[in-house]
């Protein structure tokens, strides 16, 4: 219902879309991922043409990657370092048949850049300076890297 609503550009509310979510992932939503209103909105920015490739840096729980894939013709790649985070992306893709979608599991340093014409960007890094509201306890935040990581996207 979610995405269909999406799909027929009604808005739907944080709060609703993020019902999607386990409860561990519905709790640190509001701050580390996209509003809907700004995922539409951005998606269809960086989509020019159909079929154009957008990478999402740090897709977390693949909030972006599925509002624009569901408002867009784009298609949209997330890369996201934890594998709990692109297992339930990908379920969710799957249960919503939203097809030009893929989350690739991985850290941002080991994905080329040119195989993507345009790039989503949004709070991806900050968890490793910014200890408040943790995603999870899998990984240990770390300045340096949110310096390495922050490097090798510029």
């Amino acid at each position: 219902m979610i995405f269909q609503q999406i799909r027929q550009n009604i808005d739907v509310k944080d709060s609703v879309f993020n019902e999607i979510y386990p409860p561990n992932i519905k709790v640190v939503a509001e701050k580390h991922w996209t509003p809907v209103a700004v995922a539409k909105m951005a998606a269809k920015y960086l989509v020019e043409k159909p079929g154009t490739k957008v990478l999402d840096i740090g897709a977390g729980a693949g909030k972006f990657c599925l509002i624009g894939a569901a408002s867009t013709e784009g298609f949209f790649y997330g890369v996201e370092q934890r594998a709990s985070l692109t297992k339930i992306s990908k379920k969710i893709a799957v249960r919503h048949n939203i097809e030009n979608v893929e989350f690739i599991h991985s850290n941002i340093d080991k994905i080329s850049f040119f195989d993507y014409e345009a790039f989503y960007f949004f709070n991806s890094f900050f968890e490793n300076i910014d200890t408040s509201n943790p995603i999870d306890d899998t990984i240990l935040p770390d300045s340096d890297l949110y310096h390495v990581y922050s490097n090798y996207v510029k």
